[in-house]
């Protein structure tokens, strides 16, 4: 579990108060603050609303509301950097993939011409 998320819970629960209780006080909804919470990056509604939430959510609790953005933007941008990595790697794969098998149909055309070179040389 990262920084921000244990922060957010550990905060929210020192205070005594549930996801509904602080949905009343805050507008935000429970299911955003919960997937704040649980870090469910695909259940928030992305881009500056999720910013904004967080922001305010983590000054409902008295965090610090830009160290705590900061962790989370930071948290985002490496997962989308090694989601967008990992996808690299999978497209560089199929290409090598589709590229041995041409090496191989070279190499065979190749050692087909120098058998065909050996038996004319010696009338075979």
């Amino acid at each position: 579990m990262d920084k921000v998320v244990l922060q957010l819970r550990k905060a929210r629960e020192a205070k005594g108060m549930e996801l509904k209780e602080v949905e009343e006080i805050t507008k935000i909804r429970s299911k955003y603050l919960k997937a704040l919470e649980e870090r469910d990056y695909c259940a928030l509604p992305g881009g500056v609303y999720t910013v904004g939430f967080l922001r305010s959510y983590a000054r409902f609790l008295d965090l610090d509301a830009d160290s705590i953005v900061n962790a989370f933007q930071m948290k985002v941008t490496a997962t989308q950097l090694e989601t967008t990595f990992d996808k690299t790697i999978q497209e560089t794969n199929r290409l090598h993939r589709g590229q041995s098998l041409v090496v191989k149909i070279s190499q065979l055309y190749k050692e087909v011409g120098l058998l065909f070179k050996f038996l004319k040389i010696n009338r075979i």
